[in-house]
């Protein structure tokens, strides 16, 4: 996805500690395209990298005057959340895209679990707000490692008709135990957003709950072990191309290296702007995209991370 849209700075505030809130204005005054909740954005910054970020005021709106994300700072920054904290100034101009919406809430589900850690409150608030508004009956697990550390903690306090529960690991002890509070399915689906051990142990303690009614979106996509990757002939269909892809490198590195440009974004498999076509191969689905159901359809893939079982891949590129 291309971040065509200017947009302004139009505020920078602190909502947690080392998260700051963004309010990005169209430069020229006009709306912005609408979102449900759950939508991200992406975000080209001046230094060159694009990073996603899940819209915080996305309601289901069909136009809206802002976007709001929250960024928090990251020890391990690629360089987007550093130069965010360090560099960037109320005024500055950047693009962004159109919002897409990979983490999009069933409407059916009309009794839900919403399922929070540290930063991955950002689309959870955006849902919680939504539900207030539509009537869905919500429970809310909000957990960070201290209380300063939550973002939208008093807005969240705020949201009407709606069991929050709170979660600190340096009041508890240690995370939440999922296992317990999840052995019995009470919600007709669970929406989670965290860390990576967090959505672990959600897919652990919710193994035995209804197809479907677990949905989850990651900061960082998974990653195969150098050792279990094994080299495979590449074929590009319409572009009239075949390559090797070897052990060391990902489909979208060997298309690029072989002169084929491919749209991306965040080569971790988590914003889905790679997904590509497939004829022929079974893949090794890798991303946090595609569904349990799309997986086993082998019609798509994400090129930034999955990779194929076999020897052959067939794209419709």
């Amino acid at each position: 996805m291309s971040a065509d849209v200017p947009v302004t700075v139009a505020a920078v505030r602190a909502v947690a500690r080392d998260v700051l809130a963004l309010e990005l204005r169209h430069a020229n005054g006009q709306p912005l395209p609408g979102a449900s909740a759950g939508a991200h954005i992406d975000l080209a910054l001046p230094n060159g990298l694009v990073r996603q970020y899940s819209l915080v005021n996305a309601v289901g709106q069909a136009t809206m005057d802002s976007y709001q994300v929250a960024v928090g700072w990251d020890a391990n920054s690629r360089g987007g959340s550093v130069w965010i904290h360090e560099k960037l100034k109320v005024g500055q101009g950047l693009r962004v895209s159109a919002p897409r919406n990979l983490f999009e809430m069933a409407p059916e589900h009309r009794r839900v679990l919403l399922l929070a850690g540290g930063i991955g409150v950002t689309p959870i608030y955006a849902m919680a707000q939504a539900c207030a508004q539509q009537g869905v009956s919500v429970e809310l697990w909000a957990s960070a490692r201290s209380a300063p550390r939550l973002a939208y903690l008093e807005e969240l306090k705020a949201l009407p008709g709606q069991q929050l529960h709170l979660h600190f690991d340096d009041e508890q002890g240690g995370p939440m135990n999922l296992t317990e509070r999840l052995a019995t399915q009470r919600w007709d689906a669970v929406y989670a957003c965290g860390p990576a051990p967090m959505l672990d142990a959600l897919t652990a303690a919710t193994a035995h709950w209804a197809p479907g009614s677990v949905r989850m979106e990651r900061f960082k996509g998974a990653e195969q072990p150098a050792s279990e990757r094994q080299p495979f002939e590449l074929v590009l269909q319409r572009a009239g191309v075949s390559t090797t892809v070897d052990a060391h490198e990902s489909v979208l590195d060997a298309m690029e290296r072989v002169g084929v440009d491919y749209p991306w974004s965040c080569r971790e498999g988590i914003c889905g702007t790679c997904e590509a076509p497939v004829l022929e191969g079974e893949v090794q689905h890798l991303d946090y995209v595609l569904s349990p159901e799309e997986r086993a359809e082998q019609r798509r893939m994400m090129v930034c991370v999955s990779r194929c079982g076999g020897g052959r891949l067939v794209l419709d590129i």
